[in-house]
């Protein structure tokens, strides 16, 4: 059974939060919130089909503060900036920070609702492609430094004496480098090591 959808509450007024997760909750979302962006900052721990509401302004450290540590963080996961002070300057240095969207209080549930769901949505396809690029890289991460040459040359499509000669090694030896490196990164064919090798070569900056 898939994990419900999620949403975290950044918002140092009480009663507001206790509001939001209340219609969050009655939407099927799991919720968590928190009263500070200190303790959202060292204690959250990123969902895979998650959004942030933050407020803009809260003690000590602000929205754009908090999305600025997300950043450096490499958590990506759709930013609702939620703000009863959303002038047009702010909302500018939101969006160039990455937010998803700025809403002003006080909005209706429904709209609420609707652009957390749609801000999930939309960015799900870049979080699944750049969670495949960290698993190829983390998995091909597992290989010897001549495990991975011969990988590459294997995606290429050449032959174990052909890798053997290039690589002054005997075809033997580059056999068994093939049956290690496909047994490290759990495959069974030359097709999925040059996906992994694809994947890992991408830019997701």
């Amino acid at each position: 059974m898939a994990s419900p959808e999620s949403v975290a509450i950044v918002d140092d007024d009480a009663l507001f939060r206790k509001a939001l997760e209340r219609v969050f909750r009655s939407a099927g979302f799991a919720v968590e919130s928190y009263a500070d962006a200190e303790t959202f900052l060292t204690t959250y721990m990123p969902k895979s089909d998650g959004c942030i509401v933050l407020d803009l302004r809260m003690p000590f450290v602000g929205g754009l503060e908090v999305q600025e540590h997300l950043v450096r963080r490499g958590i990506d996961l759709p930013v609702i900036i939620y703000t009863g002070n959303a002038d047009v300057q702010v909302t500018v240095r939101a969006m160039q920070a990455g937010a998803f969207t700025v809403l002003e209080k006080p909005q209706s549930n429904e709209l609420l609702i609707e652009q957390v769901r749609t801000a999930i949505a939309r960015t799900r396809p870049r979080r699944t492609y750049r969670c495949k690029v960290a698993l190829a890289r983390a998995r091909l991460g597992l290989l010897t430094e001549r495990e991975r040459e011969t990988a590459r040359h294997l995606a290429m499509g050449m032959s174990a004496p052909e890798i053997g000669r290039l690589l002054g090694i005997s075809p033997r030896t580059v056999e068994a480098h093939r049956t290690n490196l496909f047994r490290k990164l759990e495959i069974r064919s030359g097709a999925e090591l040059a996906q992994l090798l694809v994947y890992s070569d991408q830019d997701v900056s």
